[in-house]
């Protein structure tokens, strides 16, 4: 009995040694995305697209996350400019390799 209760505790502390996810303002990086793409005419439009792609592709970097080396995941974040899209490629092709 005292063996599966250590056992248990291990995974539930290991569970929790998980690498934080980036947290992105997706609403400001949208929003300097549609003045650049679109300006007043169509940047209501660019801006509820990137947020839509935004906000899906984070899903995919929380899943990717923690199967890139911290190295990676760090050349990553510098370059994907607050964009989980950007992250979520970076980290594909990281992985890739």
């Amino acid at each position: 009995m005292t063996r599966i209760s250590i056992v248990a505790i291990a995974i539930v502390l290991s569970g929790g040694a998980r690498a934080a996810v980036p947290e992105f303002n997706t609403e400001h990086f949208c929003g300097d995305f549609a003045e650049k793409r679109g300006g007043d005419s169509m940047g209501g439009i660019a801006r509820a697209v990137c947020i839509l792609s935004e906000q899906s592709t984070k899903t995919v970097v929380d899943k990717a996350w923690d199967h890139v080396s911290a190295g990676s995941r760090e050349t990553c974040l510098k370059a994907a400019g607050e964009s989980y899209v950007s992250l979520a490629k970076c980290l594909g092709e990281t992985r890739g390799q």
